[in-house]
């Protein structure tokens, strides 16, 4: 009965009695052992915090030692997630960095804190303390990060030649943002430790450890219990903080996606078209853990050209479009393709959509103009008319059949030279296909078009 009563009480309740329940644990301790100079109890620490604590030159003390070790949290951060999203892209950098990464977390910190004041004095051995103690985590959240990436939006982004700034803030930093919060969890309690602990050996002037020390001096318990709560509280507050920062910036992205979105209007106007290529593969040889899929392939494809590959499924036609868009390549010395990188666009044969964002995000991350970005909406509104969810829906919570039809609207807005369409039909109606089927013959712009698919009434 008891259980379930505390079940049903709030949250902010729950916290407030375990904090209750410990003061009085405290306070009983205190008098078991009956002497302040040892242990003293609530009651003292709680007066010399609001006497000698919180005071105008204690603000100025708090306010050093923050600045000091915020300065070091913030330029670790910034170079944990630099150096941690470099080396989770090249292996190299990973071996080179991992003998520094293992000494920073296995060497104990008061070794570092009497080198850092024997290099470099008391003021800024508090900073490269912290940072020494924080670079870890966040190094370590961008290679977690890396290593959870799914490789098929990877590979889409490629075929969409999304690349740079616009790759790293709206795929790479979303997907980093959860790893990222863990690690700022872990590491903000940590900075105030290390902090207060080199603050403590070092004697800084106007720092928290210079008090905590003048007070073990004097032997004023309730002092040294005092500027430990404050500790705490700080550590509290700057975790809100940081977490507070990385939720906003985690957000950020999908924002601009929307602003982008809201800006292009849905527009029957087709972007401009790069010229239509010739598609030529000579002698190509393609095989997967020893399994040949692709023996001597060949295809030839005229500029502008309609082909459709309708062979029997596990046949390699859908290697042949991965090819073509340049995702994949011919087994080494074979095959020949004659296509400029970035000259074609795809729809794929599973969805490559990003699952947390909208349809309409998901066509503005690909989008490399306001105009491709309205006339993608205008399509994926023909496509799924009288849906307004789409609006507001993440990916995750489409039907299968309206997935595809997202997949076709950003393959059609695309610029390309050659249109690649993988069982582009699949999960639709008969009656939703024809009208994909008449969108596409309409919207084709001359491309070349190649469309696999292993049943006929496919063929456009």
């Amino acid at each position: 009965m008891m259980g379930s009563t505390i079940s049903r009480m709030p949250t902010t309740l729950k916290r407030l009695g375990a904090i209750g329940a410990w003061l009085i644990l405290w306070q009983l301790a205190s008098w078991a052992i009956g002497n302040p100079l040892l242990f003293c109890g609530p009651a003292e620490a709680i007066e010399a915090l609001l006497h000698d604590v919180i005071t105008p030159a204690s603000w100025v003390t708090i306010g050093w030692s923050a600045g000091r070790i915020a300065a070091g949290f913030a330029l670790a951060c910034i170079l944990g997630l630099l150096l941690g999203s470099i080396a989770g892209r090249s292996e190299a950098a990973r071996a080179f960095l991992a003998p520094a990464l293992h000494a920073m977390k296995s060497t104990p910190i008061v070794c570092v804190i009497a080198l850092l004041l024997v290099w470099c004095g008391s003021g800024l051995a508090t900073s490269i303390a912290v940072g020494l103690v924080v670079l870890p985590p966040f190094y370590f959240a961008m290679l977690e990060a890396h290593s959870a990436a799914d490789p098929a939006i990877s590979q889409m982004l490629d075929a969409f030649c999304v690349r740079g700034w616009r790759r790293s803030l709206f795929v790479r930093w979303p997907q980093a943002a959860p790893f990222v919060r863990a690690a700022a969890r872990t590491s903000t309690g940590m900075a105030w430790k290390a902090g207060v602990a080199c603050e403590l050996i070092g004697l800084p002037a106007l720092s928290i450890g210079e008090q905590i020390y003048l007070g073990k001096l004097s032997l004023d318990m309730a002092s040294i219990v005092a500027w430990t709560v404050v500790i705490i509280a700080l550590g509290w507050l700057s975790e809100r903080i940081v977490i507070a920062i990385v939720d906003a910036a985690s957000k950020l992205p999908a924002r601009i996606l929307d602003a982008e979105c809201a800006h292009a209007k849905a527009a029957d106007q087709v972007p401009s078209m790069p010229p239509a290529e010739a598609v030529i593969i000579s002698d190509g040889w393609k095989s997967f853990d020893g399994q040949p899929v692709l023996e001597g392939f060949c295809l030839g494809v005229e500029q502008g050209g309609v082909a459709h590959l309708t062979s029997p499924s596990g046949s390699g036609k859908t290697t042949t479009l991965r090819i073509i868009a340049q995702m994949d390549a011919f087994d080494e010395p074979s095959g020949t393709l004659s296509l400029p990188i970035c000259a074609s666009s795809m729809a794929f044969q599973e969805p490559h959509l990003i699952e947390s964002l909208t349809a309409p995000q998901n066509l503005a991350l690909v989008a490399s103009s306001e105009r491709e970005l309205g006339f993608a909406r205008y399509l994926l509104n023909a496509l799924i008319p009288d849906e307004p969810s789409l609006e507001s829906k993440p990916a995750s919570a489409l039907s299968g059949g309206q997935r595809r039809r997202v997949e076709l609207a950003r393959a059609l807005a695309h610029p390309s030279s050659v249109l690649l369409l993988d069982e582009p039909f699949s999960g639709l109606d008969e009656a939703n296909a024809r009208h994909a089927a008449q969108l596409i013959r309409e919207h084709r712009a001359g491309r070349t078009l190649i469309i696999a698919t292993h049943d006929r009434s496919d063929l456009v």
